[in-house]
């Protein structure tokens, strides 16, 4: 079997792309808590408002949403997170097919 070199160039390109993928899924979280914190108590499935409130320690002002009623608080994390990290890489995937182009 013979060796396998990726090379400086290799690593650097697969950082962008990492560092791409997170800064997307971060700025889709950001963009979640803003729209539920205009909703308010209408953002009723799921609000990544009131879980970053309870990762702060805090009571969530708007209460509960259905997905913290249904499974729980640690639920409603996952589920905000895992959303986010699935958005981030649709839209990451989207920007280096445009890039391409």
């Amino acid at each position: 079997m013979g060796k396998v070199n990726i090379g400086v160039s290799g690593v650097a390109k697969n950082l962008s792309i990492l560092y791409l993928f997170l800064g997307l899924s971060a700025a889709s979280m950001v963009v979640m808590m803003a729209v539920d914190l205009l909703l308010g108590a209408r953002a009723e499935f799921l609000n990544a408002y009131s879980v970053a409130q309870r990762v702060l320690g805090q009571a969530p002002t708007v209460g509960e949403s259905l997905v913290a009623r249904e499974f729980g608080a640690e639920a409603e994390l996952i589920f905000v997170v895992v959303a986010n990290l699935i958005i981030g890489g649709v839209v990451t995937v989207v920007v280096r097919y445009l890039a391409k182009q």
